[in-house]
């Protein structure tokens, strides 16, 4: 008997207010990145039907949204499908409005802006992000699970130290960059601060 399983959508309280914040400001950008979100994460779900994996949730937070799963996917090859997927429409998105939409106007620059960004800051090999997964994968493919968990950790404390860095800088030098400050000191919070009572 086959088994049919719905996508539960979890919103928290955040998401909602960084929504509304969004759809108060009226501007071409708030839309751009919210519709450049969803193509995002439609990617996942379109891969993970394919894979034919079992998807429970898609929980919307104040860092993105997240799909989560109660049972294995069914392999590294499927994990690392499901994990391109979503950059690559971005990246496919952003390459098609360079291509053809010279015309789009303001919305298809914000657009393009907003697709480039998500592609790429999702391609970064962090914990939690797509690139972070597609790391992992790849690393216990040809080594152990302990290797690409080492790996991820080093490779998300460097990056992300990066990031805080640049932001800081930027802050310094320019007087401009807290939303990347915030951003990146959030980040390790949530990954070394917020994981280390779990290990």
């Amino acid at each position: 008997m086959k088994e049919n399983r719905k996508l539960k959508i979890r919103v928290s309280f955040f998401a909602i207010l960084m929504l509304l914040v969004l759809v108060l400001s009226h501007s071409y950008i708030s839309l751009a990145a919210l519709i450049a979100a969803a193509l995002h994460e439609l990617g996942h779900i379109v891969a993970a039907r394919i894979c034919k994996a079992p998807l429970d949730e898609l929980k919307l937070g104040i860092f993105g949204a997240s799909l989560f799963t109660k049972k294995e996917i069914g392999s590294y090859k499927d994990e690392l499908t499901i994990a391109l997927a979503g950059p690559a429409v971005n990246l496919i998105c952003a390459a098609f409005i360079m291509l053809f939409g010279k015309s789009t106007g303001e919305f298809g620059q914000m657009f393009l802006a907003g697709s480039l960004f998500l592609g790429i800051l999702n391609l970064l090999p962090i914990t939690d992000f797509d690139g972070g997964r597609v790391l992992f994968c790849l690393v216990a493919l040809k080594y152990s699970l302990n290797s690409a968990r080492s790996l991820l950790r080093i490779s998300s404390f460097l990056l992300i130290f990066v990031l805080w860095s640049l932001s800081v800088y930027l802050i310094l030098r320019l007087g401009a960059s807290l939303s990347l400050f915030v951003f990146s000191a959030s980040l390790f919070c949530k990954i070394f601060i917020g994981n280390s009572g779990k290990n």
